[in-house]
């Protein structure tokens, strides 16, 4: 009789009521920055030569080459602004 009684309070304790899940916490969503790069052409990225040294008396000629090269890479630069567009603060 007592494995009877036994046996059945094991029976029963299996039929009992399962355990509740709960649901895990949500995921924390991280915002990352991307930067994006816009493909620059390649003559705006075309480098400008000039006679770096001469004799003394070029030294005019040297001068307006350098400046020549100073004026195209202002004018590459402005234009390499205007396609990359500047980043948008948040």
């Amino acid at each position: 009789m007592r494995m009877s009684i036994v046996a059945a309070v094991v029976l029963l304790t299996g039929c009992g009521v399962p355990p509740v899940k709960t649901n895990p916490p949500a995921p924390v969503i991280l915002k990352v920055p991307v930067a994006t790069y816009v493909p620059i052409d390649a003559a705006l990225t075309k480098r400008c030569s000039w006679a770096r040294a001469g004799q003394p008396s070029a030294v005019f000629e040297v001068s307006n080459g350098r400046k020549r090269c100073l004026d195209q890479y202002e004018a590459q630069f402005d234009a390499i602004d205007k396609v990359q567009a500047k980043p948008v603060p948040h």
